[in-house]
């Protein structure tokens, strides 16, 4: 496991609109090599949508490694809100990608 995806990287290639770096790294990640924590599955789960793009959106996230909010990456997470003033979501994300050592990637 190497990289970590962001909740926006999912969305973009959902819509097709990921650009072909993201593609690439997605590719790779879908190898074996990629995971996403738990609350990317929320955000990209969590809203209406026409069951064929829910189905899409599952299948993605099945081929990759779901982690899991620990007490540690919830610690993290507390830290970078207080120095960057992110939203929770995203602390969460970058905190987890911390406590696993991996690449995030990311659009913003």
């Amino acid at each position: 496991m190497e990289l970590l995806f962001d909740t926006n990287i999912l969305i973009y290639h959902l819509n097709g609109q990921l650009n072909e770096t993201g593609t690439a790294l997605l590719k790779q990640g879908l190898s074996g090599q990629g995971a996403y924590s738990i609350i990317s599955r929320i955000e990209v789960l969590g809203f209406e949508q026409p069951e064929a793009a829910d189905i899409q959106a599952k299948r993605i996230l099945s081929r990759l490694i779901e982690l899991s909010l620990t007490s540690q990456i919830a610690e993290r997470a507390i830290v970078l809100r207080k120095h960057l003033k992110i939203k929770i979501p995203d602390a969460i994300i970058a905190a987890t990608a911390l406590e696993y050592s991996l690449q995030l990637v990311t659009r913003n």
